[in-house]
Order: C-alpha cells, then structure tokens, then sequence
C-alpha cells in the first residue's frame, strides 16, 4: 500500500505584521511603530515618536516629521536607488504632500509597500501611482459598500463653498479633518478660495517646518477665531477651548461624512466625502492595475477588501485599538 504523502508546507509568506510591515529577507520595516534599524515612512504621520535608526521617504515628509535629511535617506519620486542587494523605488501615493509607495525589488520577487492610496483628485500632493509586482501590501481606511465618492471634486467644492458661506455670514468656518497633511490640502484650498485660514497647532507646525525646509506650503495662522480653522477631528472636544462662544459652522470633510455613525458622534452641521484616500472603486482598481498574485490589506476595512477580492487576498494586520479618528483615513 503506498503511503499517503504528507501535504506540503505554505509557501513562506512575503511579509509580515508586527506594528509595521516588515518585507521578510529583508531589513525594511514599512510605517513601523517600533523602532527599527531601517523603516520606510509612507506618509508624515505613520511612525509617531518611535526612534528609528534610518527613514527612508521623500524630502517632505522628512520636513514634516522635523527629521534631518542628513541622518536619513530622503529619495525622490521615480528614482531608483539600492540598499545592499535590493533595487527600491518611491512613487507618489497621492495620499499627503510627500506621501510615496515603496517597491522593494530582490531580482526574484517584487513587493509594493503601498500604504495609503489616492489615484484621483491629490491635495498638495502627486496623483498616485503604482509598479506591477508580484506582492501588493497596501491600506484600506475604506474599502465597504458604502464607500463610494462623488465624481470629480465635487464634495471639496461644496465643502469650501459650505465654509466660505459661513464665514460671510460672520462665522468662524471650521472644517475637521483626520489628519495634519489633509489639513494643509484643505488649507490650500481655503486660502485659494480668498479666506484667512488658522488651523490647528500640528498642523500649523507641519506647514511652518515645510516652509522653513524650502518647500511651498499654505501660510496659516495658530487656531483663532474668525475666517476660517482647520481642526482635527480627533481634537473635536477641544474645539470649544479655541472657540469661545463665536458663532461657527462645523464642516468634516472626509469620507467618514458616508457614514451616519461617525457624523453623529463628531457632532458636525454638515459632513462631505472629501477624502485623500481611495474609494471602493478606486482601491480594486488600483489593485488590479498591479497585476499581484498576493494581495495584503492593513488598515480597519482589510477583512472587508480581502473578503471581495478572494483568494488572492487576506488582512495582513487587525486595525489597531484606538479610537477611530485616530486612524489614517482621509
């Protein structure tokens, strides 16, 4: 009688969670929240105060980190460059001003690191791009059925149209963001606009280290009343500190405006789906185009993705406990 066969171990997996996605074979840890020898930054607020040997990203999140370019590897768009054995290349992500994917190529496998995306409509930023690969990590903030924007730019117009009413009729214009690089693509908006715009002290501060780099950035006030602030929505309890008693108009411009759930609990008077991060569509889009055989989703909709997407796919990473304004959304 011939013996069974004993069934044949998984194929290695190429990467790995461990608060940050690490490119297994390799040093390159991605948006880490440990500190690592090496770690790639995909967009400014992705590694907080961790203490990393070596970033490598672009020269402005680099700036908006307050991280000097002599100690790190500040690579531009579309150059590739080598780290021992490994070719890596930074594209645009689309997501933030500076914000870039990484494609980590070994010779024998190509992994893009993705982080967040936006292929339509940047803020400051470069509309993104993606490299066909074998392995696809990238982040789905969104990703559910209800996750579908509005064409064009339309919910960014009417946000600023919302707001710049407001402050004509003698309100502050405020309008919450989720995170300081939106802040300063909805600043730049403002300002275009023709209103005065204050904003939030991480994001004042993004701007002046942007500016103070040598990069253009929106010229903003500290939070104060009049014209128009941007706030973070995480700080929406704080809001009436800043405020006083002036009148406002509280505007969230996000794709959290889709959902009910989240509008209530920020407490705003008006929500528009304006986000720097892609839309149900535009993700499996995205991901197509990479044409990977392995898809990894991070982010609180990758059990979501990975469920419509099928086999090819899975969650690499749970979302991580904390309260939901606290995420990288858009």
């Amino acid at each position: 009688m011939a013996r069974r066969r004993a069934p044949s171990a998984p194929a290695a997996e190429p990467v790995s969670w461990r608060d940050g996605v690490h490119v297994r074979g390799t040093a390159i840890w991605c948006d880490a929240r440990r500190a690592r020898d090496v770690c790639f930054v995909s967009a400014p607020d992705r590694v907080g105060r961790a203490g990393h040997g070596q970033l490598i990203a672009t020269a402005q999140t680099l700036a908006q980190l307050g991280a000097s370019t002599g100690a790190h590897l500040a690579a531009p768009y579309r150059r590739p460059f080598t780290l021992g054995t490994l070719r890596l290349e930074l594209m645009p992500s689309g997501h933030a001003l500076g914000g870039a994917a990484l494609l980590v190529d070994s010779g024998e496998q190509r992994v893009l690191v993705a982080g967040v995306m936006a292929t339509e409509h940047p803020g400051l930023g470069e509309r993104g791009e993606v490299r066909r690969c074998d392995v696809l990590v990238v982040a789905a903030p969104y990703g559910r059925e209800a996750h579908r924007w509005p064409p064009g730019d339309a919910a960014a117009v009417a946000a600023v149209d919302d707001c710049t009413h407001a402050v004509r009729a003698g309100r502050t214009g405020v309008i919450l963001v989720t995170s300081p690089h939106k802040g300063l693509d909805v600043a730049a908006r403002l300002i275009a606009a023709g209103l005065e715009v204050s904003a939030h002290r991480s994001i004042h501060h993004a701007a002046r280290r942007l500016i103070a780099a040598g990069f253009p950035a929106p010229a903003l006030r500290r939070a104060r009343p009049g014209g128009a602030l941007v706030w973070l929505a995480r700080e929406r309890p704080r809001l009436a500190a800043a405020l006083g008693d002036t009148p406002h108009r509280t505007i969230l411009a996000s794709g959290l405006a889709v959902e009910p759930d989240a509008v209530t609990a920020l407490g705003v008077d008006a929500a528009y789906p304006w986000s720097n991060a892609a839309d149900r569509e535009q993700l499996a889009a995205l991901i197509a185009s990479t044409g990977a055989s392995r898809v990894y989703l991070t982010g609180r909709c990758g059990d979501d993705v990975a469920a419509w997407l099928g086999d090819r796919a899975r969650a690499l990473a749970p979302p991580r406990q904390m309260d939901l304004f606290g995420e990288v959304l858009g």
